[in-house]
């Protein structure tokens, strides 16, 4: 009979874990991680991390119905290949684009466009306070 050590450490070699998210989860290249729900007899339930194949992502295995598009949004993670989110959207709207982190959607003339957008201040620090004149342009 196998003991909990010897179960844990093969499936670490499996790329299986119970231990925290996938935020802080590395996993081989060729692999992303994937947050499953674990089997439990009580919930809630601990979740149960898992290295996937690559070909296993986002819009990858998912098919939309026209004329809607598949559209994928990578989930943070630490490692190379994150966990992206498909889902299926209306074309030639914000929601079917993917802006950088440090741009916003923009529909202009029809078009969705990915623009430059730097929050306030007071939306990352909530009330503290910053000299706002260090941001403007001389």
């Amino acid at each position: 009979m196998l003991s909990f050590y010897h179960l844990a450490f093969i499936l670490s070699i499996l790329g299986v874990s119970w231990a925290g998210n996938c935020i802080d989860q590395f996993c081989p290249p060729g692999t992303f991680c994937d947050e499953r729900p674990g089997p439990c007899r009580n919930p809630p339930c601990a979740t149960i991390l898992a290295c996937l194949p690559i070909e296993a992502n986002g819009c990858a295995r998912m098919e939309c119905q026209a004329p809607k598009v598949c559209v994928e949004r990578v989930r943070p993670c630490i490692g190379r290949s994150c966990k992206e989110i498909a889902t299926c959207e209306t074309p030639n709207t914000c929601a079917s684009v993917v802006c950088p982190p440090s741009q916003k959607c923009h529909v202009e003339n029809g078009t969705p466009t990915c623009k430059k957008h730097i929050p306030p201040t007071r939306g990352i620090i909530g009330k503290a306070v910053l000299d706002e004149k260090q941001f403007q342009d001389n």
